[in-house]
């Protein structure tokens, strides 16, 4: 799957964008779990953060399928 990282999310993996290899469908708790594996600063963001796959938020009851495109998307402020 690919996953693109926005503001805050951005800047602490270093990436705009990374493939995520996957084989099935993950729930957001497992998708999650993944990405604080790859990049533990993350944690901090995930409560406050929302997802969004193929341009369309997420439930919490959603399922990522091997597939999607997925972006991490922290609270911003601006002006």
């Amino acid at each position: 799957m690919t996953v693109l990282y926005f503001a805050n999310a951005r800047r602490i993996t270093g990436f705009s964008e990374e493939e995520i290899p996957a084989t099935e469908p993950l729930s957001i708790s497992a998708f999650w779990e993944q990405l604080v594996q790859r990049h533990p600063d993350l944690a901090s963001l995930r409560s406050s953060s929302r997802l969004a796959r193929n341009n369309d938020f997420l439930t919490s009851s959603a399922h990522i399928e091997p597939t999607d495109e997925i972006a991490v998307i922290p609270p911003v402020s601006g002006g």
